[in-house]
């Protein structure tokens, strides 16, 4: 979490970087780099030119090099002066850098404060919209309050209104009620007492018809004792058996009819009542009330055998109903145990959509003609395939040709190692070699600068002990320097010729390097490739195990090697397998992730001083050219000094060789 800094601190910031001027100081960097490219490439050509003359001043004989050696000593000087500028070009613009940047503070803790301030004041933003929106919304809530209440008050009276109204008609509603209780007893009470009287009426017709019909048995019994006695009078008997029967009949018939005028004529006197509840209405006919009572019987008798039919139609449509409900309750069962277990399998197959994708993106991608090393005359006939088969057999293609894919490229790794091995080794013999031509090259210059100086010391003690001979000494001069001159013909030559055997075994050497290089790269890109081919078969392999329960038809040598391999390359293959497994695990591990992201924020951190210098020494440690070109910058330092150092020197040869040549 950022820090607040203060104002003070705050505004010295700003000041030391507005004092910094950093589109001045960028501008005038990018002009001192070109101005130091441009140095190096003056710098390099001037080198050129250096060691040209340099090679022709080997090339000229000894008795031209001392005119021929101001010169070169001059050009000499000239590029220790045009170095000596750049370096003090490189230093001003490096102090001057330094001098800007060194008051400057660290600008990262002032730009995390400015981001914290910028999200909290984001967040107040966020926090006062939301303030204005919950302010609109009181607001609102007000409003409706105040409307509430003022509905609330203008419902008051209203309200005291309605409850007088409902205490009235309650009041009134128990009057009438019990009004109606009063009406409904009286009524009551005088059908009691009519029906008492109807019923002691019927009573005594009761009586006497069961006295006539106790008087009609006895007859009956006292003729048939007589029919006992008298057979001559059956036919009389049957007869009035017969009548009496018939007696009986008309007497039940009877009976019944009274009963059932009894009940219509209390029906009637209750009709009667309510219609005209006052005896004013009795002056009206018996016809008419004969009349309408027949039809309110016949009403009656419709409404009733309506009712009868209504009541079997709704017994029926009760049974209908609650049998529909019924098979209605059981369907909802049904379908909530259905739905729950659709939706249980829709939770289960919810990244159905995904895998289908993944599916056709690996159809479509991972398994296109392109992969299948086919040509595009057969595109349309692969395509067609591909949309008749299933993905198995797709994958089991598409796994052959990695195998085939991976063996080509283990064979092709064998074939590279096995090319770079013999270029190590030829390599070692050349850098052998060229040892031991250095060595004799070296020897040889001792050998020649001790004859030299050997034959240098002869002719001196000749020339001091005979100073009046000089005929014999001339000539012998003469002969020593031809064959002085001979041997440094020699000499010269054969050290010309190693000089070019050295080059060209140089350029041999960089070629080699570059191929070494080229090798390695191609080695890399295999190593590359055979991981994401080791990921790809790891991922079919365990694509193949998951659908293993659902095909078990699949073909065993999914993940088999061709017979023609399984022989001499299984353990080859094993232990590749297993190094690449490590390689893949390995490029897996978090910690290289965390080891990487550590040295990133450790570089980061540096100073500018320190960050470049780490990127300086980064850049020349990764790249061979660098590498090169900072040692030969070295080895000219080295030769600078040399020359100078035999510059200072050479005035006392020159010196003893004029006293020799005066001599």
């Amino acid at each position: 979490m950022a820090t607040e800094i203060e104002d003070g601190v705050l505004a010295g910031a700003h000041e030391s970087w507005r004092s910094v001027a950093l589109t001045q100081l960028l501008h005038g960097l990018d002009e001192a780099g070109l101005s130091i490219v441009d140095n190096q490439k003056t710098s390099l050509q001037e080198r050129r030119k250096l060691a040209e003359k340099t090679k022709e001043f080997r090339a000229v004989p000894d008795s031209e090099k001392v005119t021929e050696f101001k010169p070169l000593l001059r050009a000499y000087q000239n590029e220790i002066d045009a170095l000596t500028k750049r370096m003090k070009f490189a230093e001003t613009s490096f102090l001057k850098l330094f001098k800007s940047l060194s008051e400057a503070p660290d600008p990262e803790p002032f730009l995390q404060s400015l981001l914290e301030e910028r999200r909290v004041r984001r967040a107040d933003e966020v926090q006062i919209k939301d303030f204005n929106t919950l302010k609109g919304k009181c607001e609102d809530l007000e409003k409706e309050n105040a409307q509430l209440q003022r509905q609330i008050r203008e419902e008051e009276p209203m309200a005291k209104r309605l409850k007088v109204l409902e205490e009235n008609m309650e009041h009134e509603i128990k009057q009438r009620v019990e009004q109606c209780e009063r009406e409904l007893k009286e009524q009551t009470d005088d059908l009691i007492k009519h029906l008492k009287e109807r019923e002691s009426d019927l009573q005594r017709q009761l009586s006497s018809t069961t006295q006539q019909l106790s008087q009609a048995q006895s007859h009956f019994d006292s003729e048939e004792a007589e029919r006992s006695s008298q057979s001559q009078s059956d036919r009389d008997l049957v007869g009035k058996l017969a009548e009496l029967e018939i007696l009986q009949a008309d007497l039940d018939h009877a009976h019944s009819r009274m009963v059932d005028m009894q009940t219509q004529n209390a029906k009637l006197r209750a009709t009667i009542t309510s219609l005209t509840g006052t005896e004013d209405a009795g002056g009206d006919s018996l016809i008419d009330y004969q009349r309408r009572i027949r039809d309110l019987e016949d009403e009656s008798k419709r409404l009733y055998a309506n009712l009868e039919k209504a009541d079997a139609q709704i017994e029926l449509q009760k049974s209908q109903s609650s049998f529909s409900i019924a098979a209605a309750e059981r369907d909802i069962l049904v379908r909530n145990e259905e739905l729950d277990r659709l939706r249980a399998e829709l939770l289960r197959c919810g990244d159905y959509d995904d895998i289908k994708r993944d599916l056709d993106i690996m159809k479509s991608v991972e398994f296109s003609v392109s992969d299948w090393g086919m040509d595009d005359d057969n595109t349309s006939s692969v395509q067609q395939l591909e949309g008749n088969e299933s993905l198995e057999k797709l994958l089991v293609r598409r796994n052959k040709s990695l195998e085939n894919n991976l063996i080509e490229i283990k064979n092709r790794f064998g074939h590279t190692q096995n090319e770079l091995q013999s270029l190590q080794q030829k390599i070692t013999g050349l850098e052998e070699e060229l040892r031991q031509k250095s060595l004799l090259a070296e020897r040889l210059e001792v050998d020649l600068l001790a004859i030299g100086s050997n034959d240098r010391k002869s002719a001196d003690n000749r020339i001091s002990i005979n100073p009046l001979d000089t005929k014999d000494n001339s000539i012998e001069l003469q002969s020593t320097s031809i064959g002085k001159g001979n041997i440094l013909e020699i000499v010269t030559g054969q050290r010309d010729r190693f000089r070019q055997r050295n080059i060209e075994l140089e350029d041999e050497l960089r070629e080699q390097g570059t191929q070494i290089s080229e090798h390695q790269r191609q080695l890399n890109q295999v190593n590359h490739d055979n991981l994401r081919l080791y990921e790809e078969i790891k991922y079919l392999r365990s694509y193949t195990s998951t659908i293993a329960s659902t095909s078990r038809n699949l073909p065993t040598t999914v993940i088999s090697l061709p017979n023609k391999f399984s022989s001499n390359a299984d353990t080859r293959i094993d232990m590749d397998t297993i190094k690449y497994k490590n390689m893949y695990e390995d490029s897996l591990n978090p910690f290289n992730t965390f080891h990487k992201n550590e040295t990133t924020r450790k570089v980061k951190s540096m100073g500018l001083i320190d960050r470049l210098v780490y990127m300086i020494s980064s850049f020349i440690a990764a790249n061979r050219r660098a590498r090169i070109i900072v040692l030969f910058y070295i080895a000219l330092l080295h030769l600078l000094v040399l020359g100078t150092l035999y510059r200072n020197i050479l005035p006392n040869d020159e010196a003893a060789y004029e006293h020799v040549t005066n001599g």
